[in-house]
């Protein structure tokens, strides 16, 4: 948490609230349907669950790079606003 209050960002809070929607949104409602859906553990079982892991494993890397920038840089409130002006 002071992490968020220390950083640079000018909104830090909505920079965290946005960067987790954001990633559990992906994860859940995209990515993971997919693998659900099309790479069962039944039919598939080598790919499947190693489909699961890499994906877990890619969405905790997506994490750590979003709090990284967050933190690190100007945050994404910042960004969606110079991209959404320029």
């Amino acid at each position: 948490a002071a992490a968020f209050v220390t950083s640079g960002t000018t909104y830090p809070i909505l920079d965290g609230i946005v960067g987790l929607v954001l990633i559990a949104h992906s994860h859940i409602g995209a990515f993971d349907q997919c693998v659900v859906d099309y790479l069962r553990p039944r039919k598939f079982p080598i790919i499947g669950p190693a489909s699961s892991w890499t994906l877990r494993a890619a969405t905790l890397a997506a994490t750590v790079g979003i709090f990284q920038f967050n933190t690190n840089d100007i945050g994404l409130t910042e960004l969606i606003a110079k991209v959404w002006t320029a």
